[in-house]
């Protein structure tokens, strides 16, 4: 490197220090001066505006130092920001007067005094229409317990004679077949009086037999008296007794019974008690 380039070399590096020197300076500068700016209120006059001026960094980097001369460098001049200039602050404007209302005193009501009288023939109309009432429920009530009642008592009388009538149709039954049985039972004595004596007409009795035995005997008869059966339901002891009594009811045949179909229902079958001192019809 010769002694010339060497010079160059020194020249430019002197003049970039005092270049960054002076953009350093430069943006302190701008911002001190941007943090001190007023705030300025609103008000109705005009104010003026004030322009600052900053340097812009990238047209001073932009220079080169080689196309300048060696002896036209000279340090950048401080630039002083203006100082700012005082807001007059916008006078106040007066507050309007408030009118003062005249104050109105509450106006008191009239408070109205309820007439005792008046109450008291309202509360006599109130309890005249209850009573009212409460009869027109009794009378109501009383109607229909008496025609519940009057239906009760009319379904109890129904039942009393349906029930006199039964007792009164039984009764008269009872009676007609009493009467009917009484009749029969004069007819069934008649003619039992009448078959023990054919029998005993024909009844031979063994000697050595005993007069005091009984032997029970069945007997069935067709219409007409015609002896189809006869059965010892009860021997009496005597096999030549009971067979002399069974042999005497054959050889009565036909037997005296009624013509009457209703009277002679009785003597299709019976029963009959004989013994050689008395002779009874048992049925």
């Amino acid at each position: 490197m010769t002694t010339q380039s060497k010079v160059k070399y020194h020249r430019h590096l002197i003049f970039s220090i005092i270049l960054h020197a002076v953009i350093l300076t430069v943006l302190v500068v701008s911002f001190e001066f941007s943090g001190k700016m007023p705030v300025l209120e609103n008000s109705d006059k005009n104010a003026d505006i004030v322009h600052a001026v900053i340097v812009n960094d990238s047209k001073i980097e932009s220079v080169k130092p080689a196309l300048l001369p060696p002896k036209a460098q000279k340090a950048p001049k401080k630039v002083t920001p203006p100082p700012p200039q005082k807001v007059e602050a916008a006078p106040e404007k007066p507050k309007p007067e408030l009118k003062k209302q005249p104050v109105t005193m509450p106006q008191k009501q009239a408070i109205a005094i309820p007439d005792p009288r008046k109450k008291l023939l309202q509360q006599q109309l109130l309890e005249k229409q209850l009573l009212a009432d409460i009869r027109k429920q009794t009378n109501k009530q009383k109607k229909v317990k008496q025609k519940a009642l009057e239906a009760s008592f009319e379904k109890e009388m129904r039942a009393v004679a349906a029930k006199s009538l039964e007792q009164q149709l039984l009764k008269e039954s009872n009676e007609l077949t009493s009467a009917r049985s009484q009749k029969m039972q004069g007819v069934v004595d008649k003619y039992k009086a009448l078959i023990l004596q054919a029998i005993s007409q024909n009844w031979i009795v063994p000697n050595n037999s005993n007069k005091k035995l009984i032997s029970e005997l069945m007997i069935r008869v067709a219409p007409g008296g015609l002896v189809l059966d006869v059965q010892v339901v009860k021997s009496s002891g005597d096999i030549g007794l009971d067979r002399s009594a069974r042999a005497a009811v054959f050889k009565a045949s036909p037997l005296p019974v009624p013509t009457d179909s209703a009277e002679f229902e009785p003597f299709r079958q019976f029963i009959l008690k004989v013994k050689p001192e008395i002779v009874a019809a048992l049925s």
